[in-house]
C-alpha cells in the first residue's frame, strides 16, 4: 500500500488480489484490472476501516446481527429490521479523521474529473466467488458537491441491508461475520455507450463464446433491464461474431438522470461496429484468463476509449433434471432470449401495477414488463419468469441465474399475449415460452415397459437428450433448428459472408454428441426444414419471399437442392460423424415431393464424399400425397428407411394448413383418406421391407396408435415429454391384440410388433 491515509486507498495502488477484506470484491478486482493493463477509470477507495469505525461508534453491531439472523419469511418483520437500520445508517456521525480525509481526496477528485464522480459500493461480500449481488447495492452517479459525496457514501452503506440483499445472503449461505463495506469513489465516465462482456455465454455455457450487450448512453439501463440491448455473439476459435441480435432503444440515460430520444437515423444503426465488438471480447478473454474464471464485465464508452467499470465472476446455473420438448410442433406462444439455462412450466401470474410483487411459487410462471433487482430476488422460487424487455446480462438476469430460476427476457409483449391462468412451458436455453405444461420427470423415463414398437424420439437440443437416450430406441429427427436458427443469422448470409464453416461446426458436433449418447441406435438427422416465415426473422431475412402459405411452400429437401451449398455443409457434418467411427447415423430428407429431389440429394452426398447406402443410410420423410402413391419407385431408388410426418401428411392429403385457426377444427389424423394412406404406406414398407417410423404429435393421437400397431409399423417417433406416456401406452395395446387377436385381423403380438397388416 502506497498512500499514507488511514482509510483511503488509490485504486492504482491496490496491487494484490488478497486485499479483499480492506477494499471489498469490487475495488479489489479493479486494482486487478489497473495492475494488468486495463483501462479502468480512475479513483479511491475509502476503506472498510472507516466503515467499522462508524459502525462501531454509533452501537449498530447488535443491530446487523439481528437483520441478517431474521427469518425472511417473515417479511413484515424483516422489513421494518431492514428500514430501521438503513435510517440508522444513513444517520450516523463520520469519525473526524474519515471526514477530513474524504473531503481532501475529493477536492483533488473534482479538479482532476471536473464533469462529476461516482460513487459505488464494494463490500467485503460483493463481487466474489461465492454471490455476485448484482445491483443489489446502491450506486450514486453524478456526484459534485462534498454534501452529496457524504450522502452517497452513507447511502452506500446503507443498501446492504435491504430485505432483498438480505434474502440474497441467506439463500446463497454467505457468511457475513466479518461483513464491511468499501466505498469506491471514482472518474464519472460521460458515457456515449454502455454494456456488459460476459466471458462464457451464460445460458449455453459453451467456453467458446463470449456475449457481448450495448446500448446508447448511460449502462443504468441495461443493468437494470430496462430496455433489450443490442446482442453480439462471439467465438473465441474463430475470433469473430458470430451472431447479432438488435435491441429496442427509444431514448438513452444520461450521467445527469435525464432521457433523450433516439433519433430515426440512429435506431436502425449498430451500437458497435465488428472491430468494437472484437476488441470487447479480447478484453472479456483477456480478464477471464487473468481471474481464471468466467467473469462478468461492465464497460462504457466515452471521449474515444473503451474503459471497464466492473468484472466479477460469473456465476453459472445448474443444468435442468427435467426433460421437456424437443421439436417445433408444440404450439409456440412467445420467443424472447433465454437468459437462465433450465426451464421450468406453470400457471402464469401477470404483474399488476398495484402490486409491488406478484404472489409466487414452485409452480407460478410470473409474467413481468422488466425485471428489477428486488423483483429479481422476490421471484426466485417461481417455476420461470418472462419479461418484454432486458438482456442476458442484465442484474435480474444474473440473479435468476445464480437462484436456478428459468428466465425468458425480451419477448417485446408477454405481459400482453399471457394472461393469468394460462399453463405455459418456459424455455430459458432457446427462450421460447410453450403452450401447455411439457414436463416430465426422469424417473418416469427409467421405468418405461418393453415394447414390440419401437418408440423413437426426436431431438432438438443435444445435451436435453442425455436421460432418455439409455431406453429410447433411436432418434426419429435430429434436427437442426436450433443449429440453424439459434445464431439469428440467415445461414444463406452466413455462407455468403464466408461463415459456412460455423454452421458445420456446430451441426458436426450437435450430431456427434447424439450419436454418442444413443451408441449403437439409429440416429436420423433431418436436414433443415424451416419454412420461410422462420428465416424471414434472421438478420439477412429480408430477402425471403412473402408466401401465403409457407407450410406447403419454399421448404424442405426441394429448398435445399436449389441452395446446395446448405445441403453440402450439412452433408459435409454427417460425413465427419460417420468418420468417428459411428454407423448408426441416417439422413432423412423432409417434405420430399418428387424422386428426383431423392437422386439429386444423393448426388451432393456423393459430391462432399459420403456415399448413400454405404457409409450411411439415405431415408425420406413422407408427408406428400405424391410420395405416397410413388413409394415402390421411391423404394426401387434405394431409399433405406421410411419416416412418415404424419402431422404434414394429414395436412396435404385434407388440403388445409394446419397452422391455420379457421381450419383447425378439421384437422384430423384419423380420417379415412389418412388410414387409407397409412396403409398403403404400410403395405409397400412390409413387402419390401424397409423399416417404417410414423412420427409427429399426430402419432400420439390413441386412435392413431391402434391403427399404426395394427398395422405393423416398426416404430412411433415423439417427443420426449411423451416418451414414457407412449411406450406405456404402446404396451397396454400389444397386450390387448394378443388377448384378442381378432382386434388385429388374427395372430399374436408377433404382428402387432410388425409381422402382419390389417
Amino acid at each position: 500500500m502506497k498512500r499514507a491515509m488511514k482509510f483511503i486507498v488509490d485504486l492504482k495502488d491496490i496491487e494484490s488480489k488478497g486485499l479483499g477484506k480492506l477494499v471489498g470484491g469490487k475495488a479489489s478486482n479493479l486494482g486487478v484490472l489497473i495492475q494488468a493493463g486495463i483501462p479502468v477509470p480512475g479513483g479511491i477507495v475509502l476503506t472498510t476501516t472507516a466503515f467499522d469505525d462508524c459502525i462501531e461508534s454509533a452501537g449498530l453491531r447488535g443491530h446487523i446481527k439481528s437483520l441478517f439472523e431474521t427469518e425472511h419469511r417473515l417479511s413484515s418483520k424483516l422489513a421494518v429490521l431492514s428500514q430501521d437500520l438503513k435510517e440508522r445508517v444513513r444517520g450516523v456521525s463520520l469519525p473526524i479523521q474519515v471526514r477530513t480525509e474524504i473531503l481532501q481526496e475529493f477536492e483533488r477528485l473534482i479538479q482532476q474529473f471536473p464533469h462529476g464522480l461516482i460513487v459505488r459500493s464494494s463490500a467485503t461480500i460483493e463481487d466474489v466467488k461465492g454471490g455476485s449481488f448484482a445491483g443489489l447495492l446502491s450506486s450514486y452517479p453524478n456526484i459534485k458537491s462534498k454534501k452529496r459525496l457524504v450522502d452517497a457514501i452513507r447511502n452506500c452503506w446503507a443498501s446492504i441491508f435491504s430485505p432483498e440483499a438480505v434474502i440474497y445472503v441467506q439463500e446463497r449461505s454467505i457468511d457475513v461475520e466479518d461483513l464491511a463495506i468499501a466505498v469506491i469513489i471514482q472518474e464519472m465516465v460521460d458515457a456515449e455507450k454502455s454494456g456488459l462482456v460476459f466471458s462464457r455465454d451464460p445460458t449455453g455455457r459453451d467456453p467458446n463464446k463470449v456475449v457481448v450487450e450495448a446500448i446508447f448512453g448511460f449502462g443504468e439501463d441495461i443493468v437494470s433491464g430496462e430496455i433489450t440491448p443490442e446482442r453480439y455473439l462471439y467465438s473465441k476459435k474463430l475470433k469473430m461474431i458470430t451472431m447479432r441480435k438488435r435491441g429496442r432503444q427509444e431514448e438513452y440515460l444520461l450521467p445527469s438522470g435525464r432521457r433523450k430520444k433516439i433519433s430515426s437515423r440512429f435506431k436502425s444503426e449498430p451500437k458497435l461496429a465488428e472491430k468494437e465488438v472484437n476488441h470487447l471480447a479480447t478484453l472479456g478473454i483477456k480478464i477471464e484468463e487473468l481471474f481464471s474464471t468466467p467473469q462478468d464485465i461492465e464497460w462504457a464508452f466515452g471521449n474515444g476509449e473503451f474503459r471497464i467499470l466492473q468484472a466479477r465472476p460469473l456465476l453459472l446455473g445448474e443444468k435442468e433434471e427435467k426433460l421437456f420438448p424437443q421439436i417445433a410442433e408444440h404450439v409456440v406462444l412467445l420467443r424472447g432470449i433465454g437468459v437462465s439455462p433450465r426451464v421450468g412450466s406453470g400457471r402464469v401470474v401477470v404483474e399488476k401495477e398495484d402490486e409491488p410483487y406478484p404472489l409466487v411459487g414452485d409452480s407460478t410462471v410470473v409474467v413481468v414488463r422488466r425485471i428489477t433487482n428486488d423483483l429479481a430476488v422476490q421471484l426466485r422460487q417461481s417455476a420461470a419468469v418472462v419479461a418484454d424487455e432486458g438482456g442476458a446480462t442484465s442484474h435480474g438476469a444474473n440473479i435468476l441465474r445464480e437462484f436456478h430460476t428459468p428466465c425468458v427476457l425480451s419477448t417485446k409483449n408477454a405481459t400482453k399475449i399471457l394472461r393469468d391462468g394460462d399453463v405455459v412451458t418456459v424455455d430459458g436455453y432457446r427462450g421460447v415460452i410453450y403452450e401447455g405444461d411439457l414436463s416430465i420427470s426422469a424417473e418416469e423415463i427409467r421405468n418405461v415397459p418393453e415394447t414390440g414398437t419401437k418408440v423413437f424420439v426426436s431431438v432438438l437440443v443435444p445435451e436435453m437428450a442425455k436421460s432418455v437416450a439409455a431406453y429410447a430406441d433411436g432418434v426419429s429427427s435430429m434436427r437442426n433448428d436450433y443449429f440453424v436458427l439459434e445464431s439469428g443469422v440467415h445461414p444463406a448470409k452466413m455462407i455468403a459472408d464466408g461463415n459456412a464453416d460455423i454452421l458445420e461446426n456446430t451441426i458436426y458436433r450437435g450430431l456427434l454428441r447424439v450419436a454418442r449418447m444413443f451408441k449403437d441406435k439409429p440416429v436420423w438427422y433431418k436436414t433443415m426444414d424451416a419454412p420461410t416465415d422462420e428465416f424471414v426473422r434472421l438478420e439477412g431475412g429480408e430477402q425471403e419471399q412473402d408466401e401465403r402459405n409457407p407450410l406447403l411452400g419454399w421448404r424442405g429437401i426441394g429448398r435445399e437442392l436449389e441452395e446446395p451449398e446448405m445441403a453440402k455443409l450439412e452433408f459435409r457434418a454427417v460425413k465427419r460423424v460417420v468418420e468417428e467411427g459411428f454407423e448408426n447415423i441416417g439422413i432423412k430428407l423432409p417434405f420430399v415431393r418428387v424422386i428426383e429431389e431423392f437422386r439429386q440429394a444423393k448426388e451432393i452426398a456423393e459430391f462432399v464424399g459420403l456415399k448413400p447406402h454405404e457409409d450411411v443410410s439415405f431415408g425420406i420423410s413422407v408427408e406428400t400425397p405424391s410420395v405416397v402413391f410413388n413409394l415402390q419407385k421411391f423404394i426401387n431408388e434405394g431409399v433405406d428407411f421410411i419416416s412418415v410426418g404424419l402431422s404434414d401428411l394429414v395436412m396435404c392429403i385434407l388440403a388445409l394448413d394446419r397452422e391455420s385457426q379457421r381450419v383447425a377444427n378439421k384437422f384430423n389424423s384419423h380420417d379415412p383418406a389418412v388410414i387409407k394412406a397409412l396403409k398403403d404406406i404400410a403395405r409397400v414398407a412390409k413387402r419390401n421391407k424397409v423399416f417404417t417410423c410414423v412420427c409427429g404429435e399426430s402419432a400420439r393421437d390413441h386412435k392413431i396408435l391402434q391403427v399404426l400397431i395394427r398395422l405393423g409399423y416398426d416404430a412411433v417417433g415423439v417427443s420426449m415429454p411423451y416418451f414414457s406416456q407412449i411406450k406405456n401406452e404402446i404396451r397396454q395395446l400389444e397386450d390387448r391384440l394378443q388377448e384378442n387377436p381378432r382386434q388385429s385381423g388374427g395372430g399374436s403380438r408377433a404382428r402387432a410388433r410388425g409381422n402382419d397388416v390389417v
